[in-house]
């Protein structure tokens, strides 16, 4: 129905209504009302509002209303929570009215009660569709406006955001203390509240491997670093992250922060630390990838080189071996036998696993060959061993003119794989791979194709779903 028609439906309605004695209206309208308890509910709070006149509705009476409007009810299928959202909307398009009518210091308990009103019954209510984001929204963006409202001193401020951030009360709720837009005074003794309850902590023994007091202490120390960030003092930041260091991670994290502000003498202590954390070949590989920054920082190439080399080394792939070469690049640190050295580990990464599949980076050879164009050497190598599609695809494509065949058969590899896996979405990448081969054979060697496509028939023929996308593109093979 257009807009136009519409408008014209709403002009005979208000004709149509203007005919109406006030009984027959009242008796109408009723009927509507009636037909819900929605209805009355949110009719009866329109109905107080206008009565209530300047003053408004009590807090007592605000809160009741609340709770008709976020009843406490087990909700979990999607149109009931949409429902109960909806009704939830209405109630509140109302209930704000009347609390715009308090004073602030009574607005800012009625609203601060809904919130927590809105997180105790969102524990019965699976609303993964999101339909309370509004209400939340709107409650969220008054408590906020209504707290700078408050005529509290600083100090009544500042420790109302504190214990709002010193623990985590509600899942629905602004954000403290970003959402709050605190003046300088209040934002200055809410960080030294912060910085307080730290030290308090601190001096208490706080246990840095319980991730929970760690974590506390992280959001304590968090507001200062901010300043100390916004103050761009960053040897006080430094200062506060050493505070919260324990994890291997988090040395790293240090020793990175120290390089990018210039500092290679802490980043290397901080470094020297995160070693001593270390407990395997992979951690310990972390930590050169760093210091192999730090070397180029300090212009000492030779050191970055053989860093990365052991790196490389301990554990080879295709990715590392490509991270290798460009360090030979930054570096300017060549080594005229890496082909060979290269090629001989990685030859060594070849694995079946027990499932008869292959172990990551097995086929890492194949891309190193294929990096390098060694075409030869690459099909000398698939035929013998098995590889990811990947790699398959890749050579398959490039010596799909010269050696059609060889390709047909690495397409065919692809897509044994592909419907092995049995599921419409596998089966659908299947046939894509054999439409997009027909195409880059652009009619030559037909037969191979067909032969093939014939093959994956007679051994998947039980999977219907794919035999029914092969009959769509390939009928003829069947």
């Amino acid at each position: 129905m257009s807009d136009n028609e519409i408008t014209a439906q709403l002009a005979q309605l208000r004709h149509w209504f203007a005919q109406k004695s006030v009984t027959q209206l009242t008796d109408i309208v009723m009927t509507y009302v009636n037909g819900s308890d929605n209805e009355i509910s949110k009719w009866q709070l329109a109905m107080l509002n206008e009565q209530s006149g300047v003053g408004g509705l009590s807090v007592a009476s605000l809160k009741n209303l609340i709770a008709n409007a976020l009843p406490e009810e087990g909700v979990w299928r999607w149109d009931e929570v949409g429902a109960y959202f909806d009704h939830s909307d209405e109630m509140f398009a109302e209930i704000f009215i009347s609390i715009d009518k308090l004073s602030i210091d009574k607005q800012w308990q009625v609203v601060l009660h809904a919130l927590v009103r809105l997180n105790k019954v969102l524990e019965q209510i699976d609303d993964s569709g999101g339909f309370h984001f509004d209400l939340e929204g709107k409650l969220n963006e008054r408590l906020c406006t209504l707290f700078n409202q408050q005529v509290w001193s600083d100090d009544k401020k500042a420790e109302w955001i504190f214990e709002h951030y010193k623990t985590w009360k509600y899942d629905v709720f602004p954000s403290v203390p970003d959402d709050f837009a605190l003046s300088t005074s209040v934002n200055k003794l809410f960080i030294n509240l912060c910085d307080t309850e730290a030290k308090a902590q601190i001096n208490a023994g706080v246990d840095l491997s319980h991730w929970q007091e760690k974590n506390q202490l992280q959001r304590l120390i968090a507001p200062q670093i901010a300043q100390a960030e916004q103050n761009s003092n960053w040897q006080e930041q430094c200062r506060l992250m050493v505070i919260t260091a324990y994890t291997l991670a988090d040395y790293l994290a240090i020793s990175q922060f120290c390089l990018d502000h210039n500092s290679s003498l802490d980043a290397e202590h901080w470094l020297q630390q995160a070693y001593l954390q270390a407990k395997s070949s992979l951690e310990s590989n972390r930590c050169k990838k760093l210091e192999i920054t730090l070397r180029i920082a300090l212009k000492e190439f030779q050191q970055a080189w053989q860093l990365g080399w052991q790196v490389f080394t301990s554990q080879p792939s295709f990715n590392a071996y490509k991270e290798l070469i460009a360090l030979e690049q930054e570096t300017g640190v060549f080594d005229t036998d890496l082909f060979t050295k290269t090629e001989q580990l990685l030859n060594q990464c070849y694995a079946e696993n027990s499932h008869g599949g292959i172990s990551r980076n097995a086929d890492a050879i194949l891309m190193f060959y294929l990096f390098h164009d060694e075409i030869e050497k690459a099909r000398s190598w698939v035929l013998l061993h098995k590889a990811a599609p990947e790699g398959l695809l890749k050579l398959a494509d490039l010596i799909i003119t010269s050696y059609p065949e060889e390709a047909i058969n690495l397409y065919y590899r692809v897509v044994i794989m592909r419907v092995a896996q049995g599921n419409n979405q596998a089966y659908q990448q299947a046939n894509e791979l054999l439409l997009n081969l027909a195409k880059l054979l652009k009619n030559n060697n037909s037969e191979l194709l067909n032969t093939m496509v014939s093959k994956v028939i007679k051994q998947h023929k039980a999977k219907r779903n794919m035999m029914k996308l092969l009959k769509e593109h390939f009928e003829h093979c069947f």
